[in-house]
């Protein structure tokens, strides 16, 4: 079981390839209504999408994932330590969980010797993914082409996987696949 940081879930690319693999019983995702509630704000802060399709994006992800919501529970800020005071709650949540660890592109905010004493560790979404390839190259190809297809279908020009995944800062899993 993993907590998906806000940072990996506005991203669409990401996300997708990311929930696809969740779907596919490879990890278990877990993810609490602030977290939500920041993925909404960050999406329309970024510009990504508007709020009302962050909104849409953002039910179908719980109605895929009914499990995934888990409520947190009250917890005294003051116990926890993180570089970034505002990601107290993903701890608190993975902790609360029994996770594994975080998934986040912002490792600096969750650094592994202090997640280590919570026996928990943090990992990029480019980490996992191409672990996961290493047992299962043709599930994480297939779901990387599934998502190209997908993107192209709204472009004019289309993107080739490579640049497709480099667009998306998974760039091991960019030059495994490139």
């Amino acid at each position: 079981m993993f907590v998906l940081d806000t940072c990996v879930l506005f991203p669409t690319v990401v996300r997708n390839i990311l929930l696809n693999l969740a779907f596919r019983d490879e990890y278990k995702a877990v993810w609490s209504e602030r977290i939500l509630d920041e993925w909404l704000c960050s999406s329309a802060k970024q510009g990504y999408i508007s709020q009302e399709s962050a909104k849409i994006e953002i039910m179908q992800v719980n109605l895929r994932f009914p499990t995934s919501m888990q409520t947190l529970k009250d917890f005294d800020a003051e116990e926890y330590w993180l570089p970034d005071c505002n990601d107290i709650h993903v701890l608190a949540l993975a902790i609360q969980t029994r996770s594994k660890g975080i998934i986040t592109f912002n490792k600096k905010d969750f650094p592994n010797k202090i997640l280590n004493y919570y026996n928990l560790y943090s990992i990029t979404p480019d980490q996992l993914i191409t672990s996961i390839y290493s047992n299962k190259p043709e599930l994480v190809v297939g779901i990387c082409n599934k998502e190209l297809e997908k993107i192209n279908g709204t472009l004019e020009e289309p993107l080739k996987l490579k640049g497709l995944l480099k667009k998306a800062q998974l760039p091991k899993l960019s030059k495994i696949l490139g």
